[in-house]
């Protein structure tokens, strides 16, 4: 699996930039997570932006032609006490998973690439309010998705059950756990032919409070 200096050099510049999270306390925000926000008075808001990097791994169908992948993008979040312990977002995500050698050599490939990008929306439900954690917690992320998926194919012949471009919704689910600054998530994405298990590291940063 390749990884490209970019996508290092980002994941370098989010684990320097310091605690994101912000905690939304009597109209004041400091470096605590908002996951842990317990006002005195009150029904504060804000939104936060959470770039997130990881790694996908093909499972069941899609293990057959395809590798591993990194996968990398950022979620838009809206934290409220109105909402508490629910947080809500939206999400964009790519992912570019290299051809199984196996699979490509069966069929004379020099070239396999299944280009997958998403867009959607979901929640987290923040264990926290109950565990009465001020530093960690375990959360579960749920997702509705919209998969655009895109195969690169050299030669360009037609192999069966082996679409060149695909579009379909997703449901994903999974567990979280927050340590401080950022969260490490490991989701189920029921995908059929595209079903994917993803472990993922994400730091927020706070845009707006009101």
């Amino acid at each position: 699996m390749r990884i490209t200096w970019r996508i290092i050099a980002l994941f370098i510049l989010l684990i320097l930039s310091g605690p994101a999270w912000a905690q939304i306390e009597e109209g004041k925000v400091d470096s605590t997570s908002v996951f842990y926000v317990k006002p005195v008075s009150g029904k504060p808001s804000g939104i936060f932006i959470a770039p997130f990097l990881g790694v996908d791994f093909p499972l069941k169908t899609f293990s057959g032609n395809s590798k591993n992948a990194v996968t990398y993008g950022a979620r838009l979040e809206f934290a409220s006490m109105h909402i508490y312990p629910i947080v809500l977002f939206g999400e964009y995500q790519f992912t570019k998973h290299p051809g199984s050698d196996v699979f490509k050599s069966q069929y004379y490939l020099s070239t396999l690439e299944t280009k997958v990008s998403s867009f959607g929306g979901g929640f987290y439900f923040l264990a926290n309010k109950y565990l009465k954690s001020n530093f960690t917690a375990p959360f579960i992320v749920g997702e509705v998705k919209f998969y655009n998926v895109t195969r690169t194919v050299t030669p360009d012949v037609n192999i069966e059950n082996l679409n060149k471009s695909e579009s379909k919704v997703v449901l994903s689910g999974g567990l979280g756990f927050t340590l401080y600054i950022f969260d490490i998530i490991t989701s189920y994405n029921f995908a059929g032919d595209y079903s994917s298990l993803s472990v993922k590291t994400q730091f927020h940063f706070p845009l707006i409070k009101f």
